[in-house]
């Protein structure tokens, strides 16, 4: 299953963007093959509305889970509207925000 993370600028020294809608990069972690891809945020330089938009991109990438540090309350609504489950993280790096999310130490972040 894919995972989204939100990490800081080309994501190569894997540090965690604690911004979802306003991430540089999203790396799309397969659970079940461990492949990792890179993929840039297309909705980091928009006006308005940026978490939605990156919302929409998490949902046409297929995947199941977010894992970043804070979400906005209407790109939350829109993941949990399409199934997509969030986690918010405090790690440093994906490869610690990994680590937890399969420990299952992960706050899952519910709409109001």
């Amino acid at each position: 299953m894919k995972i989204v993370f939100t990490l800081q600028g080309d994501g190569r020294d894997g540090l965690v963007d604690r911004r979802f809608g306003r991430a540089d990069t999203f790396l799309i972690y397969n659970s079940e093959t461990d492949e990792r891809q890179l993929v840039a945020n297309a909705a980091v330089d928009a006006a308005m509305g940026a978490g939605l938009k990156a919302a929409e991109n998490i949902v046409a990438l297929g995947a199941v889970a977010l894992v970043t540090g804070e979400c906005g309350v209407k790109a939350l609504h829109a993941l949990h509207r399409a199934g997509v489950k969030v986690y918010s993280t405090d790690s440093a790096t994906f490869e610690d925000a990994l680590e937890e999310l399969r420990q299952g130490s992960l706050r899952e972040a519910q709409p109001a």
